[in-house]
């Protein structure tokens, strides 16, 4: 780019010309803005030989995923109300030794978890994901990334807002958090359709023939996207909210995919695994501190000694000095003559 600073202003939106904004999180701007959004699952493909995966008989999942902050005293990022904690070993390499996984522990549809939490994709499958943002942890959008694929974009459903004032009104009715509570008390962690006819890949309006390819798509407070993949890239491939605190926190997830189709692990393979401290090298390790500190407790013992000593011999050096010092004063008087004089002798 130039390195002179850009000359041109802001469009001013009026009714007779308004701006147009694309990819809005949101379906209207209050109409004062004079501004129209454009939703991303109104864009096209340009290409036009790469429809979706199509569905197949045997070869079809649909999974919904909730990425959002549920819970009633703490909210923790999370996809279905699952933080995502890594598995301590290669999950590629060494998948016998991962202990973490959630299916030994007790998820539920109103209750958080910490695990390993990955979705097993069998190779060749077509799979539709529906990631939402809803629920009682709805957040502001989220920018969710998908390593290992560009997906298909075949719809997206916004919450319902004011078409005047742009105000948010209530979630996407599309969705059912289920739950056994109302949606705004939702951990919306076992969601589905709420029109079960749309379910097995019969979703109204989806755009198969020409749909936009992302790997990152923003997903809408309180709404929803529809995508698609064909499980073709072996691998465990992490999807995660793309706001760094928020994966951080546990807004992630693992795509377990074809792992038949994975080359074997060769021989001698390197591994790698977390380093537990034994109880007894604990105990081993505090005595080793506690030793330290005794050491550095001499060594400023000894120092401080060293350093009272020497100012003591400096002090008597100081009296002596003065002591002789007086004796010289006393015999340095000048005689009658006025020739001599003690403390200048070498003159």
């Amino acid at each position: 780019a130039p390195d002179v600073e850009p000359t041109t202003a802001r469009k001013v939106c009026t009714e007779q010309d308004k701006c147009v904004v694309i990819n809005c999180p949101f379906t209207y701007f209050p109409k004062d803005e004079f501004t129209e959004c454009i939703r991303f699952d109104h864009l096209r493909s340009s290409a036009s030989n790469d429809p979706a995966p199509p569905v197949v008989d045997g070869k079809f999942k649909e999974y919904f995923l909730n990425f959002a902050f549920p819970g009633v005293t703490s909210f923790p990022s999370s996809v279905n109300g699952i933080a995502l904690e890594f598995p301590t070993v290669s999950g590629v390499s060494q998948p016998q030794q991962v202990t973490n996984a959630c299916k030994n522990f007790h998820c539920d549809e109103q209750k958080q978890c910490k695990c390993t939490n990955a979705l097993s994709l069998d190779h060749g499958d077509t799979v539709q994901m529906v990631f939402l943002n809803m629920g009682v942890g709805r957040g502001w959008a989220h920018p969710v990334h998908m390593h290992g694929h560009s997906f298909y974009v075949l719809k997206m459903g916004y919450a319902v807002y004011n078409e005047t004032t742009g105000k948010f009104l209530a979630q996407n009715p599309d969705i059912d958090c289920r739950g056994g509570v109302p949606l705004e008390k939702s951990f919306c962690n076992t969601a589905t359709w709420a029109n079960q006819t749309w379910l097995n890949g019969n979703v109204p309006d989806l755009e198969l023939q020409n749909p936009p390819r992302k790997d990152t798509l923003i997903i809408p407070s309180g709404g929803y996207a529809v995508i698609r993949i064909r499980a073709d890239n072996p691998g465990l491939w992490i999807m995660h909210c793309h706001i760094e605190l928020h994966a951080a926190d546990g807004m992630a997830m693992l795509l377990n995919e074809s792992f038949d189709n994975l080359p074997k692990t060769p021989k001698h393979f390197p591994t790698c695994g977390d380093y537990k401290i034994e109880e007894e090298e604990e105990d081993a390790y505090v005595d080793s501190e506690v030793d330290i500190e005794e050491t550095i407790s001499m060594q400023r013992f000894y120092v401080i000694v060293g350093v009272m000593a020497a100012v003591i011999f400096l002090q008597l050096l100081v009296i002596i000095g003065m002591h002789f010092s007086s004796k010289r004063s006393s015999s340095s008087k000048a005689d009658i003559t006025g020739k001599t004089n003690p403390s200048f002798n070498n003159y």
